[in-house]
């Protein structure tokens, strides 16, 4: 009979669940494509900022997306925000897709063209999970 394990250390697990989930996936959806991709922010040689994603089929994932303080509030962030799409579409891409947190940055994505599709509040100091997406 089946038992229920709860771990702390969550390496072997993962790998399972990850091979099971793309199997089953594959049967629904066939061969699936997932490409990494990163743009980076460099003054002087140095990353001052950047934004790294993934493309899963034909939706990028924006994974992170960060820019060091003083290069803030230039046009840098759209600038980064448009390579990634421009390259997602290169790759197929038609939609994208992002999570940020209230005191993060939903605003900056508004005016990027991203549509507010869910918010989960719960967190701590009153902070709310807001998810966009963007027809590319």
């Amino acid at each position: 009979m089946p038992t229920i394990s709860v771990e702390r250390t969550i390496g072997t697990t993962k790998k399972a669940v990850l091979a099971g989930l793309a199997g089953y996936n594959h049967e629904h959806m066939g061969t699936q494509r997932l490409k990494g991709l990163a743009v980076s922010l460099k003054d002087r040689g140095k990353i001052v900022g950047g934004v790294v994603g993934q493309i899963w089929t034909t939706v990028l994932f924006i994974q992170f997306f960060w820019i060091e303080q003083k290069h803030r509030g230039q046009g840098h962030g759209t600038k980064l925000i448009a390579a990634i799409e421009d390259e997602a579409r290169r790759l197929g891409a038609i939609r994208s897709h992002v999570d940020t947190m209230s005191f993060q940055a939903p605003g900056f994505y508004r005016s990027c063209g991203y549509d507010e599709f869910g918010a989960i509040d719960g967190y701590s100091g009153g902070v709310t999970r807001h998810s966009f997406t963007k027809s590319l």
